[in-house]
């Protein structure tokens, strides 16, 4: 049985090295610091939904929130360079959210496993962030991005989840967005039955194509500066003189 993911999907169709780093060599990834901060920005989320009832949400308790495990991550964590900043940044993506969102909201799931057959032999699995009922019964679901909205947005890993929670749930999903943090914009997709069908074709050509796979060519550009493979990247001298030449 082969299992793929939305992620899967994604590292393969950016950089079939990284793909073969990730899950063919199965190399341990070497996490950034703002990883680490990104995480925990998820968690506190997560938690503030699913934990607490809706009179006790406040702006102050999700930053309290925040602060405490903030404090319990480990003293080499917190004396590495650039953490403080991390920190502070991470407080503002919750500020802001805090002022857009609505802290009374009812999800109807929060991070939420879910997985299908697409294939006699491959299934599709992820969790999703949070998944919430619309007004017309239909269900929105949601992923939280730590970061600001790229310039383009790759809606691929949306159409799968939706199809993911569909199959499971039996019940139709009507929008999917991704929620920037960082700047605190929301870009949202109507799904159509012909999306989601397109969705699915492409999941497993991916599949048939990771299958078939045997160069695994690199894609060098300004992801690579944040590739949790670098580290054992064979063209990480090559990426490193592009970094300097163009200024990533």
């Amino acid at each position: 049985m082969f299992r793929l993911s939305p992620l899967r999907v994604r590292v393969f169709q950016g950089c079939k090295l990284r793909y073969k780093y990730q899950y063919v060599d199965k190399l341990p990834a070497r996490l950034r610091a703002q990883d680490t901060a990104g995480t925990l920005v998820h968690n506190v989320l997560a938690d503030f939904f699913a934990k607490l009832p809706p009179e006790e949400r406040s702006a102050e308790r999700l930053l309290s929130m925040f602060e405490e495990r903030w404090q319990a991550l480990s003293p080499r964590y917190l004396r590495m360079p650039g953490v403080d900043e991390l920190r502070k940044s991470s407080l503002e993506q919750l500020r802001r959210f805090t002022e857009e969102a609505d802290l009374q909201a009812q999800p109807y799931l929060i991070e939420a496993y879910f997985q299908t057959w697409l294939a006699p032999d491959v299934i599709l699995g992820g969790r999703m962030d949070r998944v919430d009922e619309q007004a017309d019964g239909t269900l929105h679901v949601i992923d939280y991005k730590t970061g600001e909205a790229p310039e383009e947005v790759d809606a691929g890993q949306l159409r799968l989840y939706a199809i993911m929670v569909e199959e499971k749930l039996e019940r139709p999903v009507s929008q999917a967005s991704f929620w920037y943090l960082d700047d605190g914009s929301v870009w949202t997709i109507e799904l159509t039955e012909e999306e989601k069908r397109q969705a699915l074709e492409d999941a497993l050509t991916a599949f048939r194509e990771m299958m078939k796979e045997s160069v695994y060519p690199p894609t060098i550009g300004k992801h690579c500066a944040y590739c949790p493979y670098l580290y054992a990247c064979d063209y990480r001298q090559e990426i490193a003189q592009r970094r300097q030449a163009e200024g990533w």
